[in-house]
C-alpha cells in the first residue's frame, strides 16, 4: 500500500490513488527486488510539465542519479523524511505514475555549503553550481512561499543518491 501523505508543490495535479496502486503493483510484478518493498512515497520533481519529462529522460539515461529535498519540508508538511531504501514514485505534472526509483545514499548539507560533488547527482544540464544555485533558489523559493519561507544559506537540505527501479513507459530497468 501506498505511503501517500498528499503534499505535492503547488501547480502539480494529484495522482489518482487507483493508477498508483496499478503503478506499484505493475512495478513489483516486474521487479524481483521490489518483492519485500513495503511502500512508497510520491514526489513530483520539476518546475512544470516540459522540464519534468526531460528530467525524467535524464533519469532514464542514469545522467540524473539523484535529487534534493528540504529539511523543512518534512517538518511543515506530512512528506517523511527521506530514509536509504525508501522507494519513491515519480509522478509527471499531471499526476501519472512514470519512474519509481529507490533511495541508495543519503547526506546532509546546507545551501550556502552545497559542493560540486553534492550536485553531481543531479542532471548534466544543471550541475554547474552557477545553474544550480539560482535554479534551486527560484524553485524552493516557490514551494516555500506558502509556508512563508525562502532560501538562505543555512538551510539544511538532504542529497539523496537514487536507483532507477521501473519505467512506466519502458519496463524493469
Amino acid at each position: 500500500m501506498a505511503d501517500w501523505t498528499g503534499y505535492l508543490p503547488e501547480g502539480c495535479r494529484r495522482p489518482d490513488v487507483a493508477a498508483l496502486v496499478a503503478f506499484w503493483d505493475a512495478a513489483r510484478a516486474r521487479v524481483p527486488a521490489l518483492a519485500g518493498a513495503a511502500g512508497y512515497h510520491v514526489r513530483w520533481i520539476g518546475l512544470d510539465a516540459a522540464s519534468t519529462h526531460a528530467i525524467f529522460e535524464l533519469v532514464r539515461r542514469r545522467d540524473k542519479t539523484g535529487t534534493f529535498t528540504l529539511h523543512w519540508i518534512p517538518e511543515l508538511t506530512d512528506q517523511p523524511v527521506p530514509r536509504v531504501g525508501d522507494c519513491v514514485v515519480l509522478v509527471d505534472y499531471d499526476g501519472r505514475p512514470t519512474l519509481l526509483v529507490r533511495l541508495t545514499a543519503i547526506h546532509s548539507t546546507t545551501f550556502g555549503a552545497v559542493t560540486a560533488a553534492d550536485v553531481a547527482v543531479d542532471g548534466t544540464p544543471v550541475r554547474d553550481l552557477a545553474v544550480w544555485k539560482p535554479l534551486h533558489t527560484q524553485y524552493w523559493n516557490a514551494m516555500l512561499a506558502p509556508f512563508g519561507r525562502a532560501v538562505a544559506d543555512d538551510m539544511r537540505f538532504w542529497v539523496e543518491r537514487f536507483e532507477l527501479l521501473y519505467d512506466a513507459d519502458g519496463a524493469a530497468r
